[in-house]
């Protein structure tokens, strides 16, 4: 009697114990997918300037949390862009692999944002389809970074004015990049400070313009104004006055000052102005298409001596044609 009862004391006590279900013990088939850029954010960073990678990478892991081997496929949509990525992995029990999507855009493409989508799937468990669907997905975003590029032309290279004369320098500012981007315009200092100190007057009416990516070019327009006092100048054989100076005017992108780690973009062409003015008065003696003028520039010492014989004679010849009138005088 008392066997049977320290039996079912055994067998109640027992029946109050918490056995695992088989459910509890193997787990569905499953998967955990986390994935991050280099910065480890959720967004991928893409530069297109050329010359760029033209990539951006988003480094993934893929986890197992069963005690049984999975395999999973990897698939991945990027908006239409191109990535590179494994088709599949397997994962052992309670193991995790980490793998490397990689996304390529284009050359030059425009600034703009596209979603990513990471999504890996049990495709077997431990060697059979899974009897549930079991997967996860990553949403990211693909960042297109802007970059800067300018182009600037000078409508005429070479001017030729005269003295104290209004005109306008044309240049066509291009905005090469690939977003929209505003251009500060100007002159070099170096630049403007020679032409000031000849006696030029300058006015920029504009001093930034902005632009849409690969657009028409925009026309800005220099005014100046030449210098009024030009009789120190040198005289060509023509003549002239003559004097040649150099204009550089340049165009800055304000995006890449701002937030390219290269710092401030900037173009810069150079405009030639030559200025002739007529010579005035007793100036044109010594202009390059007299005979004194040549006499003096390539005679050296000697053009002493030949300009003394040249006075001699025209001395002589007065003095004779005075003595023959004269005595012509003294005849009458």
């Amino acid at each position: 009697m008392r066997v049977k009862v320290i039996v079912l004391i055994l067998v109640l006590s027992l029946s109050t114990l918490p056995f695992p279900s088989a459910e509890a013990q193997i787990g569905s088939p499953d998967v955990n997918l986390t994935c991050s850029s280099g910065s480890g954010s959720g967004t991928i960073d893409v530069e297109v300037y050329p010359g760029a990678t033209l990539t951006g990478t988003s480094y993934c892991i893929a986890s197992n949390p069963n005690s049984y081997q999975e395999k999973i496929k990897i698939e991945v949509q990027a908006d239409g862009l191109v990535v590179a990525h494994p088709s599949s992995l397997t994962l052992g029990a309670n193991a995790e692999v980490e793998f490397i999507v990689t996304v390529r855009a284009d050359e030059r493409m425009s600034v703009q944002s596209r979603s990513m989508v990471v999504k890996a799937t049990v495709t077997e468990a431990m060697g059979v389809p899974p009897p549930n669907l079991a997967e996860k997905e990553v949403n990211l975003i693909i960042n297109i970074l802007q970059f800067s590029e300018v182009q600037l032309v000078a409508v005429d290279s070479i001017v030729t004015l005269g003295a104290k004369v209004d005109y306008n320098l044309e240049f066509n500012v291009y905005n090469q990049g690939n977003g929209v981007d505003k251009f500060l315009l100007g002159i070099t200092e170096s630049s403007r400070s020679i032409l000031e100190d000849a006696g030029f007057n300058l006015v920029l009416p504009m001093v930034s313009v902005e632009l849409e990516p690969l657009a028409a070019p925009t026309k800005v327009r220099l005014q100046i104004r030449t210098p009024s006092h030009y009789e120190d100048w040198p005289i060509n054989s023509d003549g002239e006055h003559e004097m040649s100076f150099t204009l550089e005017f340049m165009v800055t992108s304000d995006f890449s000052c701002k937030y390219e780690q290269r710092g401030c973009n900037t173009e810069s062409v150079r405009t030639t102005i030559t200025i002739y003015e007529e010579a005035r008065g007793t100036d044109k003696y010594f202009s390059g298409n007299t005979v004194s003028s040549q006499v003096l520039i390539y005679g050296g010492s000697g053009a002493g001596v030949i300009l003394l014989l040249i006075l001699f004679v025209m001395l002589r010849k007065r003095s004779n044609s005075s003595q023959f009138n004269g005595s012509k005088q003294e005849e009458d």
